[in-house]
């Protein structure tokens, strides 16, 4: 029997899931606005809960009391990558000359971090609310509680690598990283609302299909792999050309950009297959039917947009659509992927 507290427990899913989109919306819109340093330190933000307005609020010395703070928290994570074996990281780290730069006060860029990192943390609390949900489930469901302690977890550590990316100025690799724990976190969160999710409706798992998806699935990672390092790519010409020569960026980037923008038609094509067994190959509700018309939606909407930032100079407006279109259809591919494999639900909330 689905109990009350299940159905808040799928319900608080689901609000999760927004929020995290929501996240990854925000966290473009830093990127692209270059306000990644917009608060020097973590988790305050000038050494405040609420970030000044005006430079007339911070000391004389802001600048230099947090360079010095970043060094010395840089140290600290160097030691400790040396010890795990990661010396070359660790010297990166240590020897990078844009650690020792300040970064002037900038209300616009200050504000805009602070606003992602207030997101970040009304995400946390919402995957608080899932775990505390998934104790109270009568019967206890043990799976359903793990997996959500897991996403807490992931937070957290999520929390604590942008901590790190602050404070290493953005350092490339490391945004990486930061994209595939923000990945790993929305994954977790879908299944367990796959998991907490009833339905009556038994359909045959199609083999060739479920190929299809987990391949597409795979393909689409090594796309968002390959665009991470294009837009690192764009960084560092961002700092040689200047935000207003972008058009000479775009002829810089070599050879990933091109195998970035070619694989997207590859990516369109196994979709476009993927469609064609959905609606000719096999028997699905009209849910999954309705799921991969969005998809093919979202592919052609994400290369359309791509194609935006390459022949528009990479204009700042399409760059936060072109990273929350990438994880919408990551996230659709998985949850597609698990209704056609038929996982075992969680029947007996």
């Amino acid at each position: 029997m689905f109990s009350y507290i299940g159905s808040v427990y799928n319900s608080l899913t689901k609000i999760s899931l927004i929020l995290l989109y929501f996240l990854i919306l925000a966290g473009g819109v830093v990127r692209c606005t270059g306000s990644g340093m917009g608060c020097p330190d973590w988790p305050k933000c000038f050494g405040m809960y609420i970030p000044p307005t005006n430079v007339s609020q911070l000391p004389e010395n802001y600048k230099k009391s947090f360079v010095e703070g970043r060094v010395e928290k840089n140290k600290r994570l160097s030691k400790v990558l040396s010890v795990i074996g990661l010396n070359e990281t660790a010297d990166q780290i240590i020897n990078d000359p844009s650690i020792q730069e300040a970064e002037e006060f900038n209300a616009f860029k200050t504000w805009t971090e602070y606003i992602n990192r207030l997101i970040g943390a009304i995400v946390g609390f919402s995957l608080l609310f899932i775990f505390v949900s998934s104790i109270n489930i009568k019967p206890f469901n043990s799976k359903l509680f793990i997996l959500s302690f897991l996403s807490l977890v992931l937070v957290f550590f999520q929390a604590w690598v942008g901590s790190i990316v602050v404070s290493t100025n953005l350092l490339p690799g490391l945004i990486t990283f930061h994209v595939i724990v923000a990945l790993a976190i929305i994954w977790n969160v879908i299944l367990c609302y796959y998991l907490s999710t009833i339905t009556t409706t038994n359909v045959k798992k199609s083999p060739l299909l479920s190929y299809a998806i987990i391949f597409s699935l795979f393909l689409f990672l090594i796309q968002m792999v390959l665009g991470t390092e294009v837009r690192e790519s764009v960084d560092t010409f961002l700092k040689v050309f200047g935000f207003e020569n972008r058009s000479e960026i775009i002829e810089n980037l070599g050879s990933d950009f091109i195998i970035h923008r070619s694989f997207s038609l590859i990516i369109l094509l196994l979709q476009i297959f993927i469609t064609y067994l959905v609606f000719i190959k096999s028997k699905h509700t009209k849910e999954f039917k309705s799921i991969t018309i969005v998809m093919l939606v979202l592919i052609v909407s994400e290369i359309l947009v791509g194609a935006g930032m390459a022949y528009f100079e990479i204009p700042r407006e399409l760059q936060p659509i072109h990273l929350l279109l990438a994880f919408m259809i990551v996230g659709l591919q998985f949850y597609i992927y698990l209704k056609n494999s038929n996982i075992k639900k969680v029947n007996s909330l």
